[in-house]
């Protein structure tokens, strides 16, 4: 019988996946992204607030981060254009459908949009352990590699908390 060591769950989330070139394979380290496009902050709507600093925080948090967003390059580090996928995730690692074909022990570069309050834009990395190919799609699932100990952390609360809604 496997034993996970972490909790897993589907998740519908922003997410982009490419190839990581053979030069970068050896220089790779996961990280929040400081100039990520949060497209979800022009569209989410407030919490429940009932004292004005409160309220105020919040509109000072979100608007942070939309300045992050506008200062940012013009590919804000490639999340302002990811589309929702679903995806299944873990703490040690993740499960999708990708556009290009991948092999067992690629090193994907993933870069996601973790949706909770204030989002979490992250490139992730992982070695490619299974791959599934069916007539018009590849599907890979991934171990995460050189990942912080705060990166792992979100991800796991992510994940716990989409157990707990259900």
């Amino acid at each position: 019988m496997e034993r996970r060591t972490y909790p897993r769950t589907d998740a519908y989330v922003r997410v982009g996946v490419r190839l990581l070139p053979l030069e970068r394979q050896s220089a790779y380290f996961s990280e929040i992204s400081d100039a990520a496009a949060v497209a979800d902050i022009a569209n989410s709507e407030l919490n429940e607030v009932t004292e004005l600093p409160e309220l105020l925080s919040d509109l000072q948090e979100r608007a942070y981060s939309l300045g992050r967003v506008l200062d940012s390059s013009d590919t804000a580090d490639g999340f302002h254009n990811l589309k929702y996928k679903q995806i299944n995730l873990s703490g040690s690692g993740v499960r999708l459908l990708c556009d290009t074909m991948v092999s067992v022990k690629d090193i994907i570069e993933l870069r996601m949009i973790l949706p909770v309050q204030p989002p979490v834009p992250i490139f992730i990395y992982g070695e490619v352990v299974r791959v599934l190919q069916s007539d018009d799609s590849y599907g890979a699932a991934a171990e995460f590699i050189a990942v912080s100990d705060d990166i792992r952390r979100d991800i796991v609360q992510f994940v716990n908390a989409l157990i707990e809604a259900t």
